[in-house]
């Protein structure tokens, strides 16, 4: 059953949906048809001996046509049969979303497609870099659990605001790139800003570091070995230009380790080097390896300071599994530096399995919230394992005044309220007419800041940036503000764009009508003298005419095309290929 682009959308995360935009398939325009094909016939043709094995198979099971820009609803038909969705986005999506997004097993394709310009390579999200790089992979089952995985712990993944504000200059200088009306001095400024905000990222942050690993595997990675390899990555997949030049000797190949986070990139450029996994189960194996010195499985003292140093809202996950979602700002740590008070300021949320607690939301935290860490003296059991008997016999007991005090110092006194338990554990109890102080005497909490509502956990297990309930507290930045430039077409493009859909026509006629292909031809000659594709286009199906009548028409487009690939670099690469396709 083939899935609506409305169906798909409202299945996915509402927080997610602020970056999802509709395919508005009519947008596509005949120039945009042939380029796609231009693209793809190309990368098969040359991709089809060097790709891994999944590749071609894989564009099948993922709804990508070779002839023409994919429709997302047949993508969708296709993807949901390996359990995968798409959807469509205006270009880059915060990382930390697309990682999400990766996470739900939900491929992001960008809505545009890149201009003719630019048709070797853009640094610009693109259809061509999403659809035919990143889907065809996806078919391998043991990727695609790695493409999932990544996107899980990608998301957890503690960044900085200058990550974002890094984010934010990539996002810009690829729509300037790609943009056909661009200026240099644009161009160059851009530039300059991203070149001035990557140098102040002295020290990468765990989200910085882990996309330098999604770039070596996932955008850039080999499989097999340094001298025996094929192409998996989306960025090789969906440049020819990229794939070739990868197998040169110059590109250095490096076999895949953990230590491919030391190794930063640039996103105008081509690779000067390129890491190689020995198999997928092998990128699974560097992931986990990574995976296991991040804050979301180290917790502790450390991890909270990153979350602190990341000026972002992050999420504490103590031992009893309550976790604490806002902006933490301070941690007091004991003499041995493990963690017994921490603190928050602005809006806090207090959930449970990723489940806001009832009560306990932004609405209520909207200042800040504090509470201890650690074991109450006395006892050998961590505090959320205590069952009600053991509290009471502590004096500890609701409704009464009773006084925790804690192995680091800090003493919590006051009536208790009530607590909540959750699976056996306790999680959280609330406390009125409430002092806590610290280990040197200090005032933590005083009676008239209103109702203690104390977590309970020996440590915290877990940190991460972001918010456990997302649906409840959506911690994600607006969509941004840099979209696309949409082109504004002049009549002489339309025009261009109804000679090429007048090609396409004959072509899917099945007939060569060599008049009219002749008429088309002498209107190029006229009015677009620098338009190669489609002049490519009528030589393939000239060529296609085996009684000779279009010998003439064949000669004068092989002389004007050769002529041509003297403007440019580009020109000379891309008509060459294309007449060597019609050999």
């Amino acid at each position: 059953m083939e899935l609506t682009q409305d169906q798909v959308i409202a299945s996915i995360p509402s927080y997610l949906r602020q970056f999802v935009v509709k395919q508005h398939y009519s947008e596509y325009t005949p120039e945009h048809h042939a380029t796609w094909r231009y693209i793809m016939r190309r990368n098969v043709d040359y991709l089809k001996n060097v790709a891994h094995e999944a590749y071609l198979e894989g564009l099948k099971k993922t709804g990508i046509s070779i002839d023409t820009v994919p429709h997302i609803n047949e993508m969708n038909d296709r993807l949901g049969q390996i359990g995968w969705r798409a959807v469509v986005v205006d270009g880059f999506v915060p990382p930390a979303a697309f990682m999400e997004f990766s996470e739900h097993k939900i491929l992001v394709i960008s809505a545009d497609l890149r201009n003719i310009g630019n048709i070797l390579y853009t640094p610009a999200p693109d259809i061509v870099h999403e659809a035919a790089g990143h889907a065809p992979i996806i078919a391998d089952p043991l990727y695609a659990e790695y493409l999932q995985k990544f996107g899980q712990y990608g998301a957890k993944a503690v960044f900085s605001k200058l990550d974002y504000d890094i984010y934010e200059a990539i996002r810009y200088l690829s729509i300037i790139k790609e943009y056909p009306n661009a200026t240099e001095e644009q161009i160059a400024e851009a530039e300059r800003v991203l070149e001035e905000k990557t140098a102040a990222n002295t020290e990468p942050s765990e989200a910085a570091l882990l996309s330098r690993m999604h770039w070596w595997t996932v955008e850039y990675g080999l499989v097999g070995t340094p001298e025996d390899f094929k192409l998996y990555g989306a960025g090789l997949l969906s440049s020819v230009g990229e794939s070739k030049a990868c197998m040169s000797p110059e590109v250095k190949k490096i076999p895949l380790t953990v230590d491919c986070v030391n190794t930063n990139y640039d996103i105008t450029k081509m690779q000067p080097q390129l890491f190689v996994a020995r198999d997928f189960q092998h990128l699974l194996d560097v992931l986990e390896e990574f995976a296991d010195q991040m804050c979301f499985r180290t917790g502790g003292a450390k991890s909270i300071q990153r979350v602190i140093g990341s000026e972002n809202v992050g999420t504490c996950v103590y031992s009893s599994g309550i976790q604490v979602s806002g902006t933490f700002t301070e941690l007091m740590t004991d003499e041995a530096g493990h963690e017994i008070y921490l603190k928050t300021s602005g809006p806090t949320q207090l959930s449970y399995a990723d489940t806001e607690l009832e009560g306990h939301g932004t609405d209520y935290h909207t200042d800040g919230y504090s509470s201890v860490v650690g074991k109450l003296s006395g006892t050998g059991k961590a505090p959320e394992d205590l069952s009600e008997g053991e509290l009471e016999a502590l004096g500890i007991v609701a409704g009464q005044h009773s006084r925790l005090a804690f192995a680091s110092g800090i003493v919590v006194e006051g009536i208790l309220n009530h607590s909540i338990r959750r699976d056996g554990k306790l999680l959280l109890m609330q406390f009125s007419d409430c002092t806590v102080t610290g280990p040197k005497g200090e005032t933590l909490f005083a009676p008239d800041w209103g109702v203690y509502d104390m977590c309970v956990g020996e440590r915290i297990a877990s940190v991460y940036s972001g918010s456990a309930d997302k649906e409840k507290f959506n911690v994600y930045p607006p969509k941004s503000t840099k979209t696309t430039i949409k082109d504004e077409y002049t009549p002489q493009q339309l025009r261009l764009f109804e000679i090429y859909q007048e090609i396409r026509d004959l072509r899917d006629s099945g007939k060569v009508n060599v008049a009219a292909l002749s008429s088309l031809h002498a209107e190029l000659n006229i009015a677009y003298p620098l338009a190669w594709l489609p002049r490519l286009e009528i030589l393939e199906l000239v060529n296609k005419n085996l009684n000779g009548s279009g010998e003439m028409l064949r000669t004068a487009l092989t002389a004007e095309l050769e002529a041509l690939k003297s403007h440019s670099d580009q020109l000379e690469n891309v008509i060459s290929a294309g007449l060597e396709r019609l050999v």
